[in-house]
């Protein structure tokens, strides 16, 4: 049987192997951080090559999150533009790259970033400021 670090070691290879499986040579490891000791926690870096954007994975207490940035540092997560399973585990983990890899094809969401206090979404059609918060339920 695995120890706990063990496992989450497992898990962060089947990640890896799952990202350069889905997306080839179109992403790229940048940096991986992994403090499994300290619940599980580890976050995995990498660059969307075509796009440009920096897209990190991170999980802790065995629930991750996918993260997409843009040159800019603008962001969104990929839980905010489609909803899926995000406890960490083999399958939730495959589906959820699958998930990230429509996602960027279709290249149709917002970024989102703060300036001066205000918040603000930026997409295809340029640049607005979030007056309604609700607007971030829609991705």
């Amino acid at each position: 049987m695995l120890s706990g670090k063990e496992q989450y070691m497992e898990l962060i290879w089947i990640i890896e192997k799952m990202f350069i499986e889905n997306f080839g040579n179109d992403i790229k490891l940048v940096s991986m951080n992994e403090c499994v000791n300290q619940m599980g926690y580890f976050r995995i870096q990498y660059k969307y090559i075509p796009l440009e954007y920096e897209i990190v994975f991170e999980s802790e207490r065995n629930l991750f999150c996918i993260d997409i940035y843009d040159k800019e540092g603008a962001k969104n997560s990929l839980y905010r533009i489609q909803k899926f399973k995000n406890e960490t585990g083999e399958k939730n983990v495959e589906s959820a790259i699958r998930l990230l890899k429509e996602t960027l094809k279709k290249n149709e969401f917002n970024f989102y970033f703060h300036k001066e206090d205000k918040l603000y979404k930026k997409n295809k059609s340029g640049v607005t400021r979030v007056k309604d918060m609700k607007e971030l339920l829609n991705g």
